[in-house]
């Protein structure tokens, strides 16, 4: 068992915990890790603006011949375009698995593989999730930036941060609730793949343990859409409205907790770009 643990708290500031905006959470922690550990030079949606750009200056460019320098730039592109298409591809990943699923918990590991990494982050899910409302409803971008805000000025994590590490693998493995599954979905789908036997990591590996947090007593009920409207308050009088549903929202999500879940490990990688070039940016 690792014996470089941190375990760290971070409250997400929202009313209403959904699938989809649980994964943008995620998401933005993947981006966060990516461009704190060095695997990309700068923060996502910059670094996917720059490479964007280069694809449509390929298409406006004019063939000629080619130096040797134009061929060097044009395999650092190709490099660092792979890295963007696999981290978009991991993004999508992960929204398709928590619409289709429950997950439990979730980690990235850095490394040269799966079995060896350096660093492990695992984040832990909250209990408190409900389907019983929009995926997009109720996450703001502000919100998003306050977690994210909490996670880099933890303190626990300033020594950790500050080590270089080298550009290196990104793996994703996912704990699942055996018998939750949505929308007709098979694991073949969405590439996943079992892990017999939960990974060990080694004992000089660096895990963190990332606690997202969320306020169990907001009444889900109560954020409903459309709540205010005429009709809904008059079905409450009939005593024909849906308080039945709602109230067993927060059981089912604490029922999750006994179920059996099982590690699988995603069929994507994201592999980190550095380069020495230093026009690479700048042309």
């Amino acid at each position: 068992m690792a014996q470089n643990v941190t375990n760290v708290e971070l409250k997400l500031n929202i009313e209403v915990l959904t699938p989809g905006n649980i994964a943008e959470c995620v998401n933005s922690i993947l981006e966060f890790l990516l461009y704190q550990r060095r695997q990309i030079p700068f923060v996502y949606r910059t670094y996917k603006f720059i490479i964007d750009r280069w694809a449509q200056q390929e298409c406006d460019a004019k063939p000629g011949l080619e130096s040797f320098s134009d061929y060097q730039l044009h395999q650092q592109r190709s490099k660092a375009t792979e890295t963007k298409n696999a981290i978009s591809d991991m993004r999508e990943f992960i929204r398709d698995v928590f619409k289709s699923y429950a997950v439990r918990s979730l980690r990235f590991l850095f490394g040269s593989n799966a079995f060896m990494p350096k660093e492990a982050y695992t984040i832990h899910i909250p209990t408190t999730m409900t389907r019983k409302h929009n995926c997009e409803h109720h996450a703001t971008s502000n919100s998003m930036s306050q977690t994210l805000l909490s996670l880099l000025t933890c303190e626990d994590l300033y020594t950790i941060f500050s080590t270089e590490m080298n550009a290196t693998n990104l793996f994703l493995e996912l704990e699942i609730f055996s018998q939750e599954q949505d929308h007709g979905s098979s694991i073949e789908t969405i590439k996943l793949f079992p892990k017999d036997v939960m990974s060990q990591l080694p004992r000089s590996c660096k895990h963190i343990h990332l606690h997202l947090l969320h306020d169990s007593n907001i009444d889900a009920s109560a954020m409903q859409c459309c709540k205010e409207l005429r009709i809904f308050e008059d079905l409450e009088i009939l005593g024909l409205g849906d308080e039945t549903e709602n109230t067993v929202v927060g059981s089912e999500c604490n029922k999750k907790t006994e179920q059996d879940s099982g590690w699988w490990q995603a069929d994507v990688t994201v592999r980190g770009f550095r380069t020495s070039l230093q026009d690479l940016w700048s042309s």
